[in-house]
């Protein structure tokens, strides 16, 4: 029997409403591809065949539910992409990776598996409870997408190598700083210890550390390498506003409703830079790092529509859709054949710059316990 579950997703105060059924669903697996014998058998590779049999169960489940905080111009020009291109429909669920993670652990926890994909900060779900995300590499049936030479470094990169239950699609250059440039000239903000200018104090906007994002991981990434944990205790006393909503932190710059902001989203900048706002990313002598950010996949347990999440992961770890991904959200993808024209230089490796990678193993040793010593310092913070 179904029922509408209205309670839940309004007691949540999410931006989308759905109708789901009630109680966990068995997954649908497409036929077991198998080869026949005799003069009949088909020429066809076995990859080719079960892309078949699988196009044919997705389009027959008809939708894709993705649970993500990707910006409107991608969910419009890739949703219209995969209906024209495999009449599947792709139902976004938009809001914070806090809201979206409140949202699909209260789901689980009911029963309820209406995510099919979802792709949050990497912070945040690589400490989902155990069994919350099932492996993707079983899901993945395009030559062009499991060929290791199709991807940079000669290989997928997954987070949790052991599981395989995230797949990042990027790692791109995350410029920390972006300045209104009306109001901060870029050669003052030549060194991060420029930050720490008397005269900013109480003028810098940073991405809420406390709920993971970007400003967590600028704040983690500083105290691991790029500075020290003095620097970040000595910027909580320039009386920082914290804010979480992305747009608005861009937006605030924008307008010269502060002069700076740090650990701004890529998405948001690029819209605002596409406007021709006054605004610049700034990258300071010591560095800056690279960030998968919430730029992997992940697919919750018990998904209602198997077969479409397959189709979805193909179609958008392509060159094609990987293609739609960068231009739409001005990132660096992982793929080796997307270009790079339409990126802003400060987003793509420069020579004589120093990257710290989030992909180091020394840094995702340390993630987890990085992230919560951002949060005790900005919470601390907050209680004063």
């Amino acid at each position: 029997m179904k029922c509408i579950v209205a309670t839940l997703l309004i007691g949540l105060g999410l931006l989308s409403v759905v109708n789901l059924a009630c109680g966990s669903r068995p997954e649908v697996q497409p036929p077991a591809v198998t080869q026949k014998e005799g003069a009949a058998t088909t020429a066809k590779a076995i990859w080719e065949r079960e892309w078949e049999q699988t196009l044919k169960a997705a389009r027959e489940e008809g939708k894709v539910s993705f649970y993500s905080g990707y910006n409107q111009n991608f969910r419009v020009a890739f949703a219209e992409a995969l209906a024209k291109k495999y009449s599947i429909t792709m139902d976004p669920v938009i809001g914070s990776t806090e809201d979206i993670t409140s949202r699909l652990l209260t789901e689980n926890r009911a029963g309820i598996y209406y995510a099919d994909v979802t792709s949050l900060s990497t912070t945040t779900m690589i400490r989902y409870p155990e069994g919350i995300l099932q492996p993707l590499d079983r899901l993945l049936i395009l030559p062009e997408v499991t060929d290791p030479k199709a991807w940079w470094g000669g290989q997928l990169t997954w987070l949790d190598p052991d599981k395989k239950t995230m797949l990042a699609w990027r790692d791109t250059v995350t410029p920390s700083i972006v300045i209104n440039t009306e109001m901060v000239k870029p050669e003052e903000i030549k060194s991060w210890n420029d930050v720490l200018n008397p005269k900013l104090k109480g003028k810098i906007l940073v991405q809420d550390p406390t709920t993971g994002g970007g400003g967590q991981r600028v704040m983690g990434m500083l105290i691991y390498k790029i500075m020290n944990k003095d620097f970040v205790q000595a910027l909580v006393k320039q009386e920082p506003e914290l804010q979480k909503d992305n747009r608005l932190l861009v937006e605030w710059v924008a307008r010269g409703k502060y002069p700076i902001l740090l650990g701004p989203r890529k998405e948001e900048v690029f819209q605002f830079l596409q406007a021709g706002a006054p605004i610049a990313y700034i990258t300071p002598s010591e560095g800056t790092y690279t960030s998968v950010g919430d730029g992997a996949v992940a697919m919750p347990r018990s998904s209602t529509h198997p077969n479409a999440v397959k189709v979805f992961l193909n179609f958008f770890l392509s060159s094609e859709g990987q293609t739609i991904a960068a231009q739409t959200m001005g990132q660096h993808s992982l793929r080796v054949d997307v270009p790079t024209s339409f990126l802003d230089p400060a987003t793509v490796r420069q020579p004589g710059v120093r990257y710290i990678s989030t992909l180091e193993k020394e840094y995702r040793d340390r993630e987890t316990a990085l992230a919560e010593e951002v949060s005790t310092i900005f919470r601390g913070y907050l209680k004063k």
